[in-house]
């Protein structure tokens, strides 16, 4: 079960971050930024995808980048037992 947020220690999880997953987050967030900056704002419920993933060699240049749905972006196979996941995400 998730942890509610009265309970969560922000700092320590910031503290743990690593600088990898800190700049991560960075070009996610800039990649939305751009996608926005010249699609216009987008509503809460969708989310910016990269096309070709940034591990895979792909960018955030703008080409690179489409809006889908949070509920499609951040789907996968749940057929396993319990509904667990079902290879890679």
């Amino acid at each position: 079960m998730p942890t509610k947020p009265e309970n969560r220690n922000y700092a320590k999880e910031a503290a743990r971050e690593t600088p990898a997953r800190q700049q991560d987050r960075r070009d996610r967030m800039n990649a939305r930024y751009a996608y926005e900056k010249t699609h216009g704002d987008l509503p809460t419920s969708t989310q910016v995808d990269h096309i070709k993933s940034l591990g895979r060699g792909g960018t955030n240049s703008a080409d690179n980048l489409r809006a889908i749905s949070k509920k499609k972006n951040e789907s996968f196979n749940r057929a396993g037992p319990g509904g667990k996941q079902i290879g890679k995400a």
